[in-house]
């Protein structure tokens, strides 16, 4: 059981078909509730909507945010709010929605219970993702789902150099490679045949994508580890190398770069309302253990 909520703000994919019209909805039950309601600007000015505005949700001071969209949509809400310890609530407006909570429908209906704080909080791992180049650290990012290096396309091999915690562990010729925490386990990692994590197991992974060797295999590691993979300075792709933060920000690698990733301070704290669990997810989304 949590505290009541008294402010909470809301994060819409607005390219989304219903987003507009799901916010509109939140926003009335929860002023029916007797909360306060905080937007960011574009958001309130397509809806239409009189509310608080706020040109940067992470200062408001919400004790809630709703975020309404796809799994896209929450691993941004996720980076943003973090830092302020803010518990995340998704509403699943995605194709696939593996980390929103439920259908908009149904999470609207426990807008009392929100509310009155009847939830249960569950904290995710999260990466400090620092790039260093030439001794210097030049990027620092937070990730929720994973830190992928890779090629812009894949016709030739990287070569990386993997040391965890200063002990020199493995050398991949690959077409990348996929650090990610247990919540990222489910996405690009699993489809590089990565390991099924549980969230709340306290670990990191390491998945080479389309590895050259047969006996190269996923491997998982303590999450106080410290990551650290060296782009080789000869023999690398004239493809634009890269490296990308759950998907969607990227900066461009040189050879002779080192990335740097390790927990973070910050964790993602996820609303649960009892619904469905990790495991139903895993049967309903993903067809695991589906036997016909």
């Amino acid at each position: 059981m949590a505290k009541p909520v008294q402010r909470v703000g809301i994060v819409s994919a607005l390219h989304k078909p219903r987003a507009q019209q799901a916010t509109c909805e939140a926003v009335s039950l929860l002023r029916e509730a007797g909360a306060e309601v905080v937007l960011g600007r574009p958001l309130a000015e397509a809806c239409s909507l009189d509310c608080e505005i706020a040109d940067d949700l992470a200062e408001a001071g919400v004790d809630l945010t709703l975020v309404m969209g796809g799994d896209g949509t929450f691993l941004a809400a996720a980076r943003m709010m973090a830092p302020t310890g803010t518990p995340l609530l998704g509403v699943d407006l995605g194709a696939f929605g593996f980390l929103a909570e439920e259908e908009p429908s149904r999470v609207l209906s426990e807008i009392g219970r929100l509310v009155a704080g009847d939830f249960e909080v569950e904290e995710r791992l999260m990466l400090t993702v620092c790039l260093r180049r030439k001794g210097e650290i030049c990027e620092q990012y937070l990730g929720l789902n994973d830190a992928v290096l890779a090629t812009g396309s894949f016709r030739r091999l990287m070569r990386l150099k993997l040391h965890v915690n200063d002990q020199h562990a493995a050398d991949f010729a690959a077409d990348g490679l996929i650090i990610a925490t247990p919540t990222g386990s489910t996405a690009y990692s699993l489809s590089a045949g990565g390991p099924v994590v549980d969230p709340n197991v306290e670990a990191i992974l390491i998945t080479a994508i389309c590895p050259h060797t047969l006996s190269t295999r996923p491997l998982v590691v303590r999450a106080d580890s410290q990551l650290c993979v060296t782009l080789e300075p000869s023999r690398q792709p004239q493809d634009q190398m890269a490296l990308t933060i759950d998907g969607q920000e990227t900066i461009a690698l040189m050879p002779g770069d080192c990335v740097e990733v390790a927990r973070a301070e910050y964790r993602t704290r996820v609303v649960q309302l009892g619904r469905r669990t990790f495991y139903d997810r895993l049967r309903t989304k993903l067809r695991w253990g589906d036997v016909r």
